[in-house]
């Protein structure tokens, strides 16, 4: 028998739930008779009635915002599932009265003339359900798969006891003891302990997360804990949200502001419902009463004529939280040794029983194929990808309107064909070569197109460039300047702040942002793409640490990225054969689907659904292709098209994944995209293919994708799984489901090498690595640890790596001592993409798909850096990320980490 080798051992921030980790942890729970779902229903319906709108929803959280004061903060109350569960035991008189205090107003009565004495029949069914107390580790259930499958109650409640038993003894961190305060929403604060600037004058602190999520083929739901950095703002203007203390011993409340102006206030019915529980002086009182102050502060700075902002000063028991990114003399993020050492708190505190899922790694690693000068592809894969999608020639439309702009993009061509920039001076409309024969480019100045304002971007002017008319055997993409630069890093709060009190004057030396209607670069994008002409945009040039002008070579990256262009890099990790085909001979699919929420006026939210293919080469020495198809257009075409086609038409309305969404609504949609499928097969000429889809924005649609699912077959004709309504020929071999949300996936924090004995041998910080979860049973799920760019960037300093912001430097100016302010830098934590396969076919290998799904990711299309999300399913949503209508406040600073499916209120606490 060989002798077992070394393994690398993936190290992470979760812990399997069993019996023995939870205890005696008791909860009390009402579990609802289907009486009060009927009367809720008709409640929602009144109201909805009442308020004209259908999709506003009945306000339950008045109930519920008094319960937790009332219990401490301990209260879930879920109308969909039926149950009211909390950490105390609540009076059946109180919560009668809660309730019908909540009905009244909701039906449009003022508080004092609702009769306590004479309750509703909603109330009284729910006071009327026995409170029962619930040992939460009798609830571990699971399915006759073996799938872990508790009751929704279990996954809101059981964080509240894990973290309670983590925050009774002191975590001893960096020499220092820090003492933690359980939340109301299952997670911790070191309230104590706030991390300020070297003056004193502004905060952050630490706040750790908890979650209870279930896993594929594991029989143990895990609690997945995650930190942050939280910004406490110095005033109320503009926090959505506060962390407030209700006494020395009990949770921290966090607590929802309503409104949406610059100033939010507290509930005025939650506080109205308190008040009549003889509640006057709870911390929401406490909160709306500094409101007030402030608000009053500040109408008295603006009668005399002065600016207010909030004074700084030390910290106290009501603390406002930032809602944005702004300049902060703190950082973002908690860094990794600030994780590790909170796993050493757990396993401490928890002993033995806190195990981790066993994962490990066993693939090959990554060859990563770099490019010319580790950035842009060889002008001979541009033309070998040229002629794979049928065009012998590619034409670069540079549009532009300030000189500085026209330099940097003839450098940024030349930098990327390996031209002489000295050489290009191009005349007015006159094409200059970047290939012979093959790719040229021409200028042209368009201030009218491109200035922001109602006249921009109009389809009659950018007609008479001539660069952008149709020829035959012509690829022709637009590469445009824009004057707002929209993607700024942070935002400066006291500005913002000032400009409520004060309209500012516009500083002629900075455009200032348009509105959407008026936004030059979106109108520009809809107008070319009604001329089926992809485009481009770059942002303004930014001094950085690293030489070059990285905004005009990542706009160049990404204006290939949009024409569809493929290099040899993704020949390169297609090398696995799925089933029986070849690795050259299956097509990969990738679903993106998203809701946007739904702005004031609209009906209803709008539903964006796209996808991608990537096609194998028709022959050798060609190159893969990308294919797209719409939920606007509903046709596959060859990407850049299929891009075109999708901006040049609204977001369609429709309902996904919301509250008042049904089951045959979400069935309607699964079968509009295997229709899509069905249509590709076609597409395709019969070749085979696999599916990618992103779990969480997805889940809704297809049963089969659900954890406690796994190891159950849907019935033929259902929307089990994409394609599961088509005849089996027109089937996809696989689904791949992949999860990104930092919420779901379990978080690597380091790697340890053991040997045979399981021994530890040596112990690692980061790893970039493709790693095994063992199930305990079925297939495997697979994790793709990454490392963030900035991390490891140059200069990035990997900080966090040995300490915690407890011990952070604020720097110096000193010459020959240490100059950067530790405290006031970001500091970033490893992340992980969860890759779970799903084999629709006999022979078809999970491990070769998962391995095959990670260099996609690895190698990314575009991006000098590995993605989230492989080639296709990253290329699906990037077509919806560059549609004009996207909302721009949506993005955040990470391309990588731009939302796909947003997780809705209502959603299964066990990611289901």
């Amino acid at each position: 028998m060989a002798e077992q080798k070394n393994r690398r051992r993936l190290d992470v921030l979760g812990y399997r739930c069993t019996p023995e980790l939870l205890g005696d942890s008791t909860v009390y729970l009402r579990q609802f008779p289907d009486a009060v779902k009927s009367l809720w229903t008709l409640l929602e319906r009144r109201y909805r009635d009442r308020m004209g709108r259908e999709e506003v929803q009945a306000p339950y959280t008045i109930a519920t915002t008094a319960l937790r004061c009332l219990t401490g903060g301990y209260a879930f109350f879920d109308p969909e599932r039926l149950f009211l569960v909390s950490g105390r035991s609540i009076d059946d008189d109180t919560l009668c009265d809660a309730f019908t205090l909540m009905h009244g107003l909701a039906a449009g009565l003022e508080i004092d003339d609702i009769h306590l004495g004479s309750p509703v029949a909603l109330a009284e069914r729910i006071a009327g359900t026995p409170e029962e107390p619930r040992r939460l580790a009798d609830y571990l259930t699971r399915t006759p798969q073996g799938q872990s499958n508790a009751e929704p109650w279990v996954y809101r409640s059981a964080t509240w006891d894990f973290a309670r038993q983590l925050t009774q003894r002191s975590w001893n961190v960096d020499g220092k003891e820090i003492s933690l305060r359980p939340d109301n929403v299952g997670g911790f604060v070191a309230w104590d302990h706030p991390w300020a600037n070297k003056s004193g004058t502004a905060f952050a602190i630490a706040r750790g997360r908890i979650a209870m999520k279930t896993m594929p083929n594991l029989a143990d739901p895990v609690f997945l804990l995650s930190a942050s950095s939280t910004r406490v703002k110095s005033g109320m203007f503009f926090a959505r949200t506060v962390l407030a203390e209700t006494d020395a011993k009990g949770p921290v409340i966090e607590v929802e502001m309503v409104g949406r102006s610059h100033i939010r206030n507290i509930s005025r019915m939650a506080l109205q419902v308190l008040g009549r529980l003889k509640m006057d002086n709870s911390v929401l009182h406490q909160i709306q009463a500094q409101v007030d102050r402030e608000v009053a502060q500040a109408e008295e700075a603006k009668a005399r004529g002065v600016k207010w902002y909030p004074p700084a000063g030390d910290l106290g028991p009501i603390r406002p939280i930032h809602s944005k990114n702004y300049k902060f003399p703190v950082g973002r993020g908690v860094g990794m040794h600030f994780l590790r050492e909170l796993d050493k708190h757990v396993r401490s505190v928890f002993g033995d029983v806190a195990r981790s899922p066993q994962i490990f790694f066993d693939t090959q690693g990554f060859k990563r194929v770099e490019r010319r000068d580790g950035l842009y592809a060889d002008p001979q894969d541009v033309t070998r990808s040229l002629t794979s999608m049928g065009y012998e020639r590619l034409t670069l439309a540079c549009l532009w309107y300030r000189d500085e702009n026209r330099i940097r993009m003839l450098n940024g061509l030349a930098e990327a064909y390996g031209l002489d920039a000295s050489t290009l001076d191009p005349a007015e409309g006159e094409p200059v070569t970047l290939v012979e024969g093959a790719v040229s480019a021409t200028f042209h100045r368009v201030p009218g197109v491109l200035e922001h304002g109602p006249e921009s971007g109009k389809l009659d002017d950018l007609r008479r460039i001539a660069t952008l008319r149709p020829s035959p055997g012509t690829l022709v993409g637009v590469w445009a300047e824009t004057d707002y630069d929209g993607n700024e890093d942070e935002v400066d709060e006291s500005a913002e702040l000032a400009e409520t009190q004060n309209p500012p004057t516009p500083r002629e030396d900075r455009p200032r942002r348009p509105d959407d209607a008026h936004d030059a670069k979106h109108r520009t994008r809809r107008s070319l793409s009604q001329l089926s002409v992809v485009s481009q945009f770059i942002k303004d040039f930014k001094p950085g640490k690293k030489p070059g002008d990285h905004p005009v070579q990542l706009a160049q990256l990404d204006l290939n990225r949009s024409l569809g262009l493929i290099d040899r890099r993704v020949d390169n990790v297609m090398i696995d054969h799925v089933g029986s085909f070849g690795p050259q001979e299956v097509a990969h699919c990738g679903i993106h689907v998203r809701r946007q929420s739904k702005r004031p006026g609209e009906r209803s939210a709008k539903i964006c659904i796209t996808a991608v293919v990537l096609k194998p080469p028709a022959s050798e020495g060609l190159a893969w292709t990308l294919h797209g198809w719409s939920y606007t257009d509903r046709r596959w075409r060859p990407y850049h098209l299929a891009q075109t086609a999708y901006h040049s038409k609204d977001y369609p309305s429709g309902k996904l994944a919301m509250h008042d969404d049904d089951n045959a609504g979400r069935k309607q949609v699964a079968v509009v995209i295997d229709q899509a499928l069905s249509e590709l097969h076609h597409y395709l000429g019969g070749t085979p293919y696999t599916v990618t889809v992103d779990g969480l924005a997805t889940r809704r649609l297809w049963e089969g994708l659900h954890n406690k699912k796994q190891g159950q077959v849907g019935k033929p004709g259902t929307t089990w799984l994409p394609g599961h309504t088509l005849p089996l020929s027109e089937r996809p071999l696989a689904v791949i489901r992949l999860n990104k949300d930092d919420d779901e996936v379990i978080r690597p924090i380091s790697h340890t090498t053991l040997n045979s004995e399981d021994e530890i041998l040596r112990e690692g910080g980061t790893t970039t690595l493709l790693y095994r979860l063992e199930p305990d049973f079925g297939d495997p799920t697979w994790l793709l640890s990454t490392v963030p760019v900035q991390h490891d960037g140059s200069g990035a300093g990997r900080l966090g790596a040995d300490k915690t912001r407890w011990t952070a430097s604020y720097g110096s100016n000193v010459e020959g001592e240490l100059a950067k302010n530790e405290m006031r830098a970001n500091w970033y934590t490893m992340n992980a993409t969860e890759i779970f396969v799903i084999p629709l076919r006999e022979g078809v290998d999970s491990r070769a798909l998962a391995a095959m799904t990670a260099r996609l990711c690895h190698q990314s299309l575009a991006w000098t850096s590995r993605t989230r999300y492989s080639v296709q399913l990253h290329a699906a949503q990037q077509m919806d990320l560059d549609h004009p209508q996207y909302r721009r406040s949506a993005a955040t600073q990470d391309p990588e980490a731009a939302p796909v499916g947003e997780a809705q209120l209502d959603d299964q606490p066990d990611g289901e």
